[in-house]
Order: structure tokens, then C-alpha cells, then sequence
């Protein structure tokens, strides 16, 4: 099997408005890698890419929501290589199948509709999680493919950056790709804040995002990078929940940069930047990068 990325993916400067005046602003395009397996997805299936080129995998199983991008795009790939996939989704089966559902069915996917708490146990347990997949015969890859192998791919993505932005701000799901970025800044020995801005709603409690972020820290022997901002502030409705004001903020950015985006991720995130900008009670310098994390067939 042979997936073209497109790597190193573009990195486009964008117009300042009033409101972000003082900071250049670019935005990192990797939902250009490619039309299918975009955005951090491609970066963090990167090694799984290579071993598809090499070898044809076994069975797999992974979890998700109904409109999960890293589904979308294992299952992509899953299909192109003729690897059987296997998901669980989180809820109940919907009637009408949205893009993200639809795919997964059309390209083979063994789609297992769960409850709220066994999905949990399946995030929260990761025992539980491989002994599911011993059952099946079956490769795990946890919620989002974050795993330490993932954590890796994104790494790599910083090593593109040719100057060292002041901030990064991404969109955060399973805090994978904020991590890696922080992770490899560090390593580089750069100074720049990376805000992750949490898109799903109530992740800040006792048992929440950061608590797995930090198990994925240790899976992958480091530490955790104090570089690192994780704001909850930005989730409005919750994980896909679609509104009329999200929608209009996403034609306003839209219009303004001429850069797709999607409601889910990229549009909270440029949320966020625009209030940074406006309350200023975070000096975010001068140079300011924005992190398109793909996500766009959830439009």
C-alpha cells in the first residue's frame, strides 16, 4: 500500500485582524497531508503507515465517538490495506448514519455500538481494554491513537518548524497532539507556550484529560512538559455539539483567512486565540501559530 503524504505540510501566514493586530499569525495546514488521512491523524499513525507498507497487519480494534476523526482515518487506511476493524462507538446506534458512521460502514468497519460506562471502562482500563482485544485476536489502539507510538509520530511534526513561534495554540480531544508538540519543543529547547484549547465539556475534573495525558507522559518515559496550558474554557455546548453561534463564528473565520475549519476542533480553537487576543491575560508574543488538525469530513 502506498499513502502519499504531503510532508513537510504547509505553513501559511494569515491576515491579522484588529483584534490580534500586534501578532503575526501562521497557520500550520495539516489538513493538506492528505484528503483522507489528514490532519494530527496522519502524524500519529505515521509508524502503523510504515507497517502497513511493509507488512499486512492483523486484525485491529479500536473505540471512539460516532464522529471520531482517528476512526475515520484508521478505517481508511484499514480498507486500502484489506486489514479487518473493528470499533467500538460510544452510544447508542443512530438511525440516520452521519459522514464520519457512513464511511466507517462503507469501508468494512465491525462497528460495536456501547454504553457511556463500558466506553469508560474502556478508556480508564487499560487492561481491560488489551484483554478485549485478546479476545479478538486483535492489535489495540486506544481512543484517538494515543498511544506512545502516536505521541512520537507528533513529535516529529515540530522538527518542520524552521523559527520558533512565542505560542502555539491547538485544539485538544484526547490531549495527544498538544502533548507531543509541548514535548518537542522542549526538546528543541525552544521557550514557546503551547495552549491546548479542550473541546470537550466537564474533562477538567479529578478524572479528567489531564489525569490520561499524564499516563501517556509516563507510557512514554518523559516528563511533563511545563510548557503546557490546557484551557476548558472554549468547549461550549460539548464534544460535536453544533449551535447557531459556532456556526457563525466558523463562516466569520472562514471568510476572514479563507482556510476551511471544523466545528468541532479548529473553530474552538481560533475561538480561543481571538479571546487571548482581546482580554490580553496572556502576553503570547509576537508569533503565533495556529494548529489545523484536519478533522474537515465531519463538515
Amino acid at each position: 500500500m502506498n499513502i502519499d503524504l504531503q510532508l513537510p505540510s504547509p505553513l501559511q501566514s494569515l491576515e491579522s485582524p484588529v483584534w490580534a493586530s500586534s501578532q503575526h499569525i501562521r497557520i500550520k495546514r495539516d489538513d493538506l497531508i492528505h484528503p483522507v488521512v489528514s490532519g494530527n491523524k496522519a502524524r500519529k499513525l505515521e509508524l502503523l503507515i510504515e507497517q502497513f507498507n511493509t507488512a499486512k497487519s492483523k486484525h485491529l480494534l479500536s473505540m471512539g465517538g460516532n464522529r471520531s476523526n482517528f476512526l475515520h482515518a484508521l478505517a481508511y487506511l484499514c480498507h486500502q490495506q484489506g486489514t479487518p476493524l473493528s470499533a467500538f462507538i460510544r452510544g447508542s446506534e443512530p438511525k440516520h448514519y452521519a459522514r464520519t458512521l457512513s464511511d466507517l460502514k462503507d469501508w468494512g468497519v465491525k462497528l460495536t455500538f456501547i454504553d457511556r460506562e463500558h466506553f469508560k471502562r474502556l478508556r480508564d482500563e487499560p487492561e481491560y481494554a488489551q484483554s478485549c482485544a485478546n479476545e479478538m485476536n486483535a492489535q489495540w489502539l486506544p481512543e484517538g491513537g494515543s498511544d506512545a507510538n502516536a505521541l512520537r509520530g507528533i513529535m516529529h511534526a515540530v522538527q518542520e518548524l524552521e523559527q520558533e513561534p512565542d505560542t502555539i495554540f491547538v485544539p485538544v480531544g484526547t490531549g495527544c497532539t498538544a502533548l507531543g508538540l509541548a514535548l518537542s519543543i522542549k526538546q528543541r529547547g525552544w521557550n514557546s507556550k503551547v495552549i491546548g484549547v479542550v473541546v470537550l465539556k466537564g474533562a477538567d475534573g479529578e478524572h479528567g484529560i489531564q489525569q490520561d495525558m499524564r499516563r501517556l507522559t509516563e507510557s512514554a518515559d518523559m516528563l511533563w512538559p511545563d510548557n503546557l496550558l490546557l484551557d476548558h474554557s472554549h468547549c461550549g455546548n460539548g464534544f460535536g455539539k453544533q449551535s447557531a453561534e459556532l456556526s457563525e463564528q466558523q463562516a466569520y473565520f472562514e471568510q476572514l483567512w479563507s482556510v476551511p475549519l471544523d466545528p468541532v476542533y479548529t473553530v474552538k480553537m481560533c475561538n480561543a486565540f481571538k479571546h487571548y487576543c482581546e482580554s490580553k491575560h496572556v502576553n503570547l508574543g509576537k508569533q503565533v501559530l495556529l494548529w489545523h488538525t484536519g478533522g474537515l469530513q465531519g463538515n
